[in-house]
């Protein structure tokens, strides 16, 4: 077997992965690369937009045997060019969010196994609002917007129930969550009513609030090519457009994302984000000078809140961290919209024997061994 034939063609979208950071996802795991049983070493051959190859080294010529020689990097401006890759086989390898990708690719060939891998707890799907925007920085607006979301038909139709509607940063079953926060469930009339206190009205009966002659009008990024992303993107929009705001979508890759968001050029943007169950991971992203705060939020109470937790005893802990949680709840520096269940696999079992162990867990590319 030549190292052509052991090349591992992993397939990625450049709306949801920056090529520039490839290195940190192989470093943090994003993609199952290293193995506790077999030793190696990678080395970048080459690099484009559109492609990055690394060749594995392995401690010996009789270790790397059937093994991946090269794994290979290639990248997709949608979700739909990414499947159409996977089904004819130039894909070795893929990850997604969406359950529909996964029985497309299903329906289409018998040469794929789809897996699944349990999502991080904690991982929140979210619309970060730019609290320093001149409409989005007054909590009423962004508790607006977050009532008038449809999360059930989200929830139902989109997602299919595979999930956990979030009611803040941690799950349900997290030891950091609270009870009795405001779930912000559907609620168009309420929505509307925050609105209409703020001055926002249709005095020109366009279908888009005013304000002294200021239309509401907000863009909505989110991760360019992402079935996932562009369906949620879709009906937010829906939602917004029936309370009265114009919203224009704004499907950016991941790279323009991360700069929009360091500079915090963006008004509403839809991401995931993992929230430790530490009280420095809260503080990291809603303190006012938080190296993490992304939305601009700033909140006396929560500063404070969290100058004193460091400070107090655990039973003082608890209850600070109740009151931290409550006050980011009630202003809704972000919409807070469900917790994924699961990552989908992909693996082109034509090319492969053996990409699972015993337990049916999804091995390490670099244990996979090629058919002749």
């Amino acid at each position: 077997m030549n190292n052509a034939q052991r090349d591992l063609i992993v397939g990625e979208l450049i709306g949801k992965v920056d090529p520039a950071d490839m290195e940190g996802l192989i470093r943090h795991n994003y993609f199952p690369i290293y193995s506790n049983n077999i030793r190696i070493e990678l080395s970048q051959e080459a690099s484009s937009e559109r492609e990055i190859i690394f060749r594995v080294l392995y401690p010996n010529s009789e270790i790397s045997g059937g093994h991946p020689a090269r794994i290979i990097f290639k990248f997709f401006e949608s979700e739909q060019n990414l499947i159409a890759g996977i089904i004819t086989e130039q894909v070795d390898f893929a990850i997604t969010e969406s359950d529909e990708t996964a029985e497309e690719i299903e329906k289409s060939t018998s040469a794929v196994q789809v897996l699944f891998r349990r999502k991080p707890p904690n991982l929140v799907k979210q619309i970060v609002f730019n609290n320093q925007h001149p409409i989005l920085r007054n909590k009423n607006i962004r508790r607006a917007l977050t009532y008038a979301i449809d999360r059930n038909y989200i929830y139902t139709r989109i997602l299919r129930q595979v999930a956990d509607l979030a009611d803040g940063p941690y799950a349900r079953e997290s030891k950091f969550h609270i009870s009795g926060l405001d779930e912000y469930k559907y609620n168009p009339r309420k929505a509307m009513q925050l609105m209409e206190a703020e001055n926002w009205i249709d005095a020109n009966d366009d279908d888009v609030l005013d304000n002294d002659g200021m239309p509401f009008r907000i863009s909505l990024t989110y991760e360019k090519g992402v079935l996932l992303e562009e369906q949620l993107a879709t009906r937010i929009k829906i939602d917004w457009n029936k309370l009265g705001v114009d919203v224009v979508r704004n499907p950016v890759i991941k790279s323009e994302i991360e700069k929009m968001l360091t500079q915090k050029n963006y008004d509403a943007l839809l991401m995931n984000y993992k929230f430790e169950e530490t009280i420095e991971s809260i503080e990291s992203f809603f303190q006012s000078n938080g190296a993490n705060n992304v939305s601009g939020y700033q909140n006396r109470k929560v500063d404070q809140y969290l100058h004193n937790y460091k400070l107090a005893v655990p039973a003082t802990q608890n209850v600070l961290l109740q009151a931290i949680l409550n006050e980011i709840n009630q202003d809704s520096p972000a919409a807070f919209l469900f917790f994924l269940w699961l990552d989908r696999y992909f693996v082109n079992r034509n090319k492969v024997k053996n990409f699972q162990d015993p337990n049916g867990l999804l091995l390490p590319f670099t244990e996979w061994d090629f058919k002749e």
